[in-house]
């Protein structure tokens, strides 16, 4: 890979060689490449293939949060008045 040697893991549990960066994930019993970590919110891997979604998901999450928060304290002002 780019004119350098490195060697081929092999996974026993999927019985077949490991992409470079790939670590295997006991709950999803998978290996994935570039594995960030195991989200139980989720409920799948983050790694290579899904980690711009699982980024959007949180950035639309966290809007979420602020607007109900922000729709919260408005609503519990108009009730004060």
């Amino acid at each position: 890979m780019n004119g350098k040697l490195f060697k081929l893991k092999y996974c026993a549990t999927c019985e077949m060689y490991r992409a470079p960066r790939s670590i295997h994930c006991d709950d999803c019993n998978a290996c994935i490449q570039k594995l960030d970590h195991h989200c139980p919110w989720v409920g799948n891997c983050v790694g290579k293939r899904n980690y711009k979604y699982f980024i959007a998901f949180i950035n639309s999450t966290s809007l979420l949060i602020a607007y109900m928060i922000a729709i919260s304290i408005w609503t519990l002002a108009m009730l004060a008045d």
